[in-house]
């Protein structure tokens, strides 16, 4: 079987695959022209945009629109010569366990764990070769097919100036110059690009943020003052709307308004928006609601970096939230620089009374619905899953009519019932049997998804904006025969794991990463383990990936602190054939140790919704992990009882019994 039949993902049309290669060979041809034309050998193009962003508006998918390749992190390369790869036929790339790995491609892209089987699956195996990021780096690639003396393109607007250097440093050695293009070469090409309509700034109220934005202005400037620097940037877009108590609908899944800000240490603050935002009735709202500050329009940020200059202002910037750009025209200038972490970045980590209270409040809005689409979905697949019932044809027909497509909307429809729900947090992961195993799998991308009736295990990753906060939750659930003692074992892996995170007490100071083994270590001792993160920080009512925290063995370097906001989701994926993983989100609170008289933290969760009990190995949990989900279930059922039918709450009783 070819790599696009691989799990029945994806492209399941040849005739569409061929097509869509086809389209894809043009776009990379045309890119190809230009590149000759700037006598540039090689264009890296990411996957962001000016404010470094995850999600991104449809205008800025460029990196999908050159590759095919849909996920939400990567690079790629694309080298102008196509047949430079003939002479490279016997010349391979070291990875990072010194093997060699033999190119076949004029161009790569590069993906973390998450995506490894996606990319291979969206991108022309003729036209793209494909590396996990961390087994082959993009720089030893550069280096091996290029050698020396060559020019490398990249847009400096959409790379952090960290990531930047770091490249630049690397391919200097070999006289490989990073070239910063004055634009993006993709846009250049990209005839039909979906038109960016700017959406209106919406007002935060401060019964939902808890904190007005004069008083975390006067924070961050009271940070300036100490470091004795003037002035600060920001980049990201999530800080300036924490910062300054807005939203906005510029992008799915992430309510922002788009913009920089400049805050000054006398507490003056320099809005970089699309004007057209701002309704000219409504600035009189705005200055009530945030202060008196200064609009600038968003492509005014030279104009800032020359005033800087003059008055010889000193800056203070995170080179890791910050493009290129931005950073080698104020060093240009001569500005005196300060490199450090976004001054809003830790103290939106860090929730107040309020947001907790509006985190909390949203979670169980959540759990109603994802309790009522469970119990939907559990009525609907209960005779396929028991052998000794008889389907009618017309029953199993019912079935086989609701595909991943068909769930992933009803779910939404339970969320659209709840107050306050906005829009869904991320696109919804709603996998069945194989497609599990792709672990930022998106059944939109089918041309057809795959049906009920076919797998024992369905995974459905999903969460929702809700005015008072953001939600993020996995459940793998039984939907079909076919469950073997294996699956039950895994999921009971997994589920040790997130319960051992749940269960852990930690001291003041602790990283996340040092945590991460707890989720690992019941899969460690089976020989097994998944290329992911175990847990992310999640926004108020923003970003569902937020940092700086994170429980990860690669990163996790911010110690936890007392409302942080983190998710909880060991899994393991089998490919070809299914996925588990279970997610909570859970605060990070003080608790105090009477016996000992000390004060530890711990993860204390905020996601209710029943875990599914039939797919545990009983016998593999210790009598206090069956305590934990015993209580757990009951804290389920209180929760969420009173908003369910009675057909609803039967299936809950059942969900939630004790073992």
């Amino acid at each position: 079987m070819n790599e696009y039949n691989t799990a029945n993902t994806y492209n399941n049309n040849a005739q569409d695959v061929y097509e869509a290669d086809s389209t894809r060979l043009a776009r990379v041809d045309r890119l190809r022209k230009i590149l000759r034309h700037l006598n540039l050998d090689a264009l890296i193009i990411t996957r962001t945009d000016e404010h470094l962003s995850e999600y991104l508006s449809p205008d800025r998918e460029r990196l999908a629109y050159i590759t095919g390749f849909t996920g939400s992190a990567g690079t790629a390369v694309i080298l102008e010569n196509e047949h430079l790869v003939d002479r490279l036929k016997d010349h391979s790339v070291k990875n990072s366990a010194n093997r060699e790995i033999f190119l076949k491609n004029s161009a790569a892209l590069f993906v973390d764990g998450r995506y490894t089987i996606q990319a291979k699956i969206q991108t022309s195996p003729t036209m793209f070769d494909v590396f996990h990021h961390t087994t082959v780096k993009l720089e030893d690639w550069l280096i091996t097919v290029l050698g020396r003396d060559a020019r490398i393109g990249i847009d400096p607007k959409c790379i952090s100036y960290n990531r930047f250097t770091s490249i630049k440093s690397a391919l200097a050695p070999y006289q490989l110059e990073l070239f910063s293009t004055e634009t993006n070469l993709i846009d250049d090409i990209w005839n039909d690009k979906p038109k960016y309509e700017p959406s209106p700034a919406l007002i935060f109220e401060d019964h939902y943020n808890g904190n007005p934005s004069i008083e975390k202005r006067h924070q961050i400037a009271q940070i300036l003052k100490e470091k004795n620097i003037d002035v600060t940037i920001i980049s990201s877009s999530e800080s300036v709307n924490w910062l300054l108590n807005i939203r906005g609908r510029d992008i799915p899944n992430l309510p922002v308004v788009k913009c920089f800000a400049a805050v000054y240490s006398c507490e003056e603050i320099e809005w970089f928006v699309d004007l057209r935002k701002i309704p000219e009735n409504r600035i009189s709202d705005f200055q009530h609601h945030f202060g008196n500050i200064t609009y600038m329009e968003e492509d005014k940020l030279e104009d800032l970096i020359n005033r800087l200059a003059k008055h010889k202002y000193s800056v203070y910037i995170d080179e890791t939230s910050t493009n290129a750009w931005i950073i080698e025209k104020l060093k240009k200038s001569g500005i005196p620089l300060t490199f450090g972490p976004d001054l809003c970045e830790y103290p939106k980590a860090c929730k107040n009374p309020t947001e907790l209270k509006g985190m909390k409040r949203c979670h169980h809005k959540d759990a109603v619905a994802m309790c009522r689409f469970l119990s939907w979905l559990d009525h609907l697949t209960e005779n396929l899953i028991n052998a000794s019932s008889e389907l009618k044809p017309q029953a199993l027909e019912i079935i086989k009519a609701q595909n991943e497509a068909t769930l992933s909307n009803q779910l939404l429809k339970f969320r659209e019932e709840q107050d306050g729900f906005i829009e869904t947090s991320f696109d919804t992961i709603s996998a069945l049997g194989p497609n599990a195993a792709i672990i930022h799998y998106n059944h939109i991308n089918l041309n057809k998804p795959r049906a009920l009736g076919q797998d024992p295990l369905y995974l459905v990753d999903s969460g929702g904006q809700y005015n008072e906060g953001t939600t993020d939750i996995t459940r793998t659930v039984l939907v079909g025969p076919g469950l073997t003692d294996e699956m039950k074992e895994r999921f009971t892996l997994v589920l040790k794991g997130m319960i051992a995170l749940h269960q852990v007490r930690f001291p003041k100071g602790t990283f996340g990463g040092a945590l991460d083994v707890l989720a690992r270590a019941p899969l460690w001792q089976k020989g097994l383990n998944y290329d992911h993160g175990t847990g992310h920080g999640v926004g108020h009512c923003l970003n569902v990936h937020e940092g700086p925290q994170a429980i990860s063995y690669r990163y996790g370097q911010t110690p936890l602190a007392p409302g942080m906001v983190t998710s909880v989701e060991p899994g393991y994926y089998k490919e070809n054939e299914y996925g588990i993983r279970c997610e909570n989100l859970c605060v990070v609170e003080t608790v105090h140790d009477t016996q000992n008289q000390a004060e530890m933290l711990a993860f204390l969760p905020i996601t209710y919704v029943p875990f599914d009990i039939r797919l545990i190995k009983k016998e593999l949990l210790t009598e206090d992990e069956r305590t934990w989900l015993n209580n757990y279930h009951l804290k389920v059922r209180e929760i969420v009882r009173e908003h369910l039918s009675d057909l609803e709450i039967n299936w809950l009783l059942k969900a939630t019994a004790a073992i």
